[in-house]
């Protein structure tokens, strides 16, 4: 080998050791720094978990108690500490979470204790801290009431000229569950109806509103709210509708039941206490007087008849003035009639409304004497009665009302009300 090459050689070698030496400390390096990150100093990290509140199934067995909180779920922020390489892996798998009720004994709000420990060894961690680290409930027992719903809403909130008719409401009861210290105090359950400012109402008001309650120290946020009619049905509000009824003038009057066909109407004159009342109806409605009631013309003798009616409840109208809450009715009959009696033979009762291929046979009737009126031209004729029993119509008595007319003439009628016991087979 010639000087020359010789000489290139070794240079050649040269440089190759000094990259190989350089690149080594490069890798060196990077190494160190890798395994610092890893394996240094513990570093920490946070956790989010959310939980479900379980907390009864000691306390039930032990003291009959059930707990109320304000959430189903809690969420946590437990943080760990450990090296790095360690707490990388660890996930909320890695942790057991329990709620400490060894402590309660007794009734009322508790603060229970929330415990995090490692669930596996495996993984070298640490657990600092937990926030929150106790959870307030309600222990108690359980109380159930039925509740009637009262509703508030401001009356004035309609146009002038109109007024609220009658509420309905899809629920008028409730049943309250919860914490008997808490039920015990409900006064009342309110259902609060919220307008719009200024609002003027023509037409009906529809509206989902919340329920509330009444008494002293409540804390509903414990209850459950079911419905009355289906104690499975959880509900938070109400639906309640307002109908709106326009102001009317109206002329009292009182229907008349069972009026013979060939009565005189002039023969029979009513006077009211109160001859015409303002009062609600919905727009547009056909009603053009105030119906307080009715009269059944068996009711009616000769003379002056007094009827006194209840009007705080008239079915369609809303009065306007409150302070009337009966009216009185005169009915007077002319004295064109004359006051008869005849007797019921029962073996000559018409029984009527039978089902099927069953027999009715009448055992008694509250009385065989019956007053009739008839007019005065036919005051001397004989009296012939055609007496139905209607079996379809029991009263609450257990008896069945008999229907009475004077046969040939239709413009006679009994007076008083008559009935029958029937055994039927």
């Amino acid at each position: 080998m010639s000087e020359k090459k010789k000489s290139f050689s070794i240079r050649r070698l040269i440089f190759n050791d000094k990259y190989l030496i350089i690149t080594s400390l490069l890798l060196a390096m990077v190494v160190w720094i890798v395994t610092s990150l890893n394996i240094g100093t513990n570093e920490t990290k946070t956790i989010k978990v959310n939980v479900p509140i379980q907390l009864g199934d000691e306390v039930s067995d032990q003291l009959g108690m059930q707990y109320y909180t304000l959430q189903d779920t809690i969420e946590l922020s437990v943080t760990i500490s450990g090296a790095k390489y360690a707490i990388g892996q660890v996930n909320e798998n890695d942790l057991k979470i329990t709620f400490d009720t060894s402590n309660v004994n007794k009734t009322g709000e508790q603060t229970i204790p929330i415990l995090v420990n490692k669930k596996t060894n495996k993984l070298d961690f640490t657990i600092s801290s937990t926030y929150p680290s106790s959870v307030d409930a309600f222990f108690d027992v359980k109380e159930s009431k039925t509740f009637d719903l009262y509703l508030a809403y401001d009356e004035t909130a309609t146009a002038d000229g109109y007024l609220f008719g009658t509420p309905v409401l899809s629920e008028d009861k409730i049943v309250v569950s919860g914490p008997k210290t808490y039920v015990d105090r409900v006064d009342r359950a309110i259902v609060n109806v919220d307008f719009p400012s200024g609002t003027e109402l023509k037409e009906k008001y529809t509206s989902e509103c919340a329920i509330s309650f009444e008494g002293s120290g409540v804390e509903a946020s414990y209850f459950n709210i079911t419905s009355k009619a289906d104690k499975d049905a959880e509900i938070s509000t109400v639906a309640v509708t307002l109908p709106v009824l326009k102001v009317k003038t109206l002329p009292v009057a009182v229907n008349i039941d069972d009026m013979p066909k060939g009565f005189d109407k002039k023969l029979m004159s009513i006077e009211y206490s109160v001859d015409e009342v303002e009062a609600g109806v919905l727009d547009g409605s056909s009603i053009k007087q105030a119906t307080i009631g009715s009269v059944s013309f068996s009711q009616l003798k000769l003379g002056s008849n007094e009827f006194t009616f209840d009007v705080s409840d008239i079915e369609g109208l809303s009065m306007v003035n409150k302070d009337i809450e009966k009216i009185d009715a005169v009915i007077t009959i002319s004295n064109e009639y004359v006051e008869k009696t005849a007797t019921i033979n029962k073996s000559n009762i018409e029984i009527t409304g039978l089902k099927g291929n069953k027999t009715a046979v009448i055992e008694s009737i509250s009385s065989r004497n019956v007053t009739l009126y008839v007019p005065k031209a036919n005051a001397n004729d004989t009296l012939t009665l055609d007496v139905k029993c209607d079996v379809s119509e029991k009263n609450d008595e257990g008896s069945y009302p008999l229907t009475i007319s004077v046969r040939g003439s239709n413009s006679s009628w009994a007076y008083g009300t008559y009935t029958a016991n029937v055994k039927i087979k």
